[in-house]
């Protein structure tokens, strides 16, 4: 029993390094991406921005390889976020993980995670790179990561209380005065908040998205 334990907590943390390392690495390779479209975009439309040549080709390259990279990362973090929550409930007392400020907490910030990766996936696996071309669609796909990674960074914060070990968001708790240990509500409160909050992180996103994709379109077809 006691070895089948500590092989449950292995493959959870396992998975937590994993989902954790996939899901940065989405994130970096939307900035990075970001940032190179961005100088790109730049350089042909102002003449004052200046001659980078070798800054263009190492933009250039990165454009090509980062983007894809962070729609594949965020498939695999998905999986191991998934995969991680469902060993979470094995490897936790399950009164700390539902009857707990600190592990309610984690649950929430675990559950936004979770939605804003898979609409990311979803939207890239739908309509491909083509989303990059307009702005605002661009914007609302980066977004997703951004706060993706923000929310992942605070569930794994409570995990480390939860841990007994701490978080390096410590110093921004004790800015705000607040204690991940007290600061949240449990009960039935808890399941009206999860839902409404789930329903606005996915309603949302995807209401933007696709209305900026529709005017996009009417733009186009005004066009020809």
């Amino acid at each position: 029993m006691v070895f089948g334990m500590v092989a449950i907590e292995t493959i959870h943390s396992m998975l937590v390094e994993l989902h954790g390392g996939m899901l940065t690495l989405a994130f970096i390779c939307i900035l990075a991406t970001v940032i190179a479209r961005t100088h790109l975009k730049m350089r042909k439309t102002s003449e004052s921005y200046g001659v980078f040549w070798p800054v263009d080709s190492f933009m250039g390259k990165i454009a090509v390889y980062a983007e894809p990279t962070a729609y594949v990362a965020g498939m695999g973090g998905v999986i191991g976020l998934i995969a991680s929550a469902i060993v979470g409930f094995y490897s936790w007392p399950l009164d700390l993980i539902t009857a707990t400020p600190l592990g309610l907490n984690k649950v929430l910030f675990s559950v936004l995670t979770t939605e804003l990766f898979i609409i990311f996936v979803f939207l890239r696996s739908k309509y491909g790179v083509n989303m990059w071309k307009s702005g605002g669609t661009a914007a609302v796909y980066s977004s997703l990561a951004v706060f993706g990674f923000l929310f992942m960074v605070i569930a794994g914060s409570y995990g480390g209380h939860m841990m007994l070990k701490g978080s390096v968001l410590d110093p921004v708790y004790a800015l705000l005065g607040i204690s991940p240990e007290t600061f949240g509500i449990t009960g039935f409160n808890f399941v009206i908040l999860i839902v409404s909050v789930s329903i606005v992180a996915i309603i949302v996103p995807l209401a933007i998205y696709f209305y900026l994709q529709r005017r996009a379109k009417l733009k186009e077809s005004i066009k020809t």
